[in-house]
């Protein structure tokens, strides 16, 4: 099982970073308090079965959905054994997204303090290495959610005004 989350890909990125100043494996500050801003000392990912791209789409659909405007989407996707082998506790919680079929996807992880949220970035780091991430364009983003829309998937007044707009609905 995986679990995504929305990043900005080239905050993670090794070469820029060493470009900057960093060395080899060392993760820029910006990531970490950008891509994994807690709240509640917990971090928000939607569960997928596999890296493939259904799965992938559909927490991106999730992620999107929830948002106030449209935008392409970089999904990072960890696995679940990895984390629990670093000791993260996974919590099932509803998602807050209009996608009402998704929401049972969510899972925060809990109870992360300074040292389990750096392990939580290695593992981000680790899967753009080996890469498990996905960018997703505007246009593609966009169609993912006029197509929740037609299925019925999203009801569009759910939607955020601007992003509804910027769909065309």
């Amino acid at each position: 099982m995986f679990l995504a989350r929305k990043i900005a890909r080239a905050k993670w990125d090794a070469k820029r970073n060493i470009e900057r100043g960093l060395e080899e494996g060392e993760i820029s500050a910006d990531a970490v308090t950008g891509d994994l801003r807690t709240q509640e000392d917990t971090l928000s990912f939607w569960r997928c079965r596999t890296g493939a791209n259904d799965d992938i789409e559909d927490a991106a659909l999730a992620i999107a959905a929830a948002g106030k405007r449209l935008d392409k989407l970089d999904i990072v996707w960890l696995t679940d054994n990895e984390l629990q082998a670093d000791g993260h506790t996974l919590k099932d919680t509803k998602g807050r997204t209009p996608v009402a079929d998704l929401s049972e996807k969510h899972v925060d992880i809990c109870k992360l303090d300074y040292v389990r949220l750096g392990k939580v970035a290695q593992r981000v780091a680790s899967a753009i290495e080996e890469q498990r991430f996905r960018r997703l364009t505007k246009a593609r983003v966009r169609g993912l959610l006029v197509t929740a829309v037609q299925q019925g998937r999203i009801v569009p007044d759910d939607l955020a005004d601007d992003l509804r707009g910027e769909i065309g609905l």
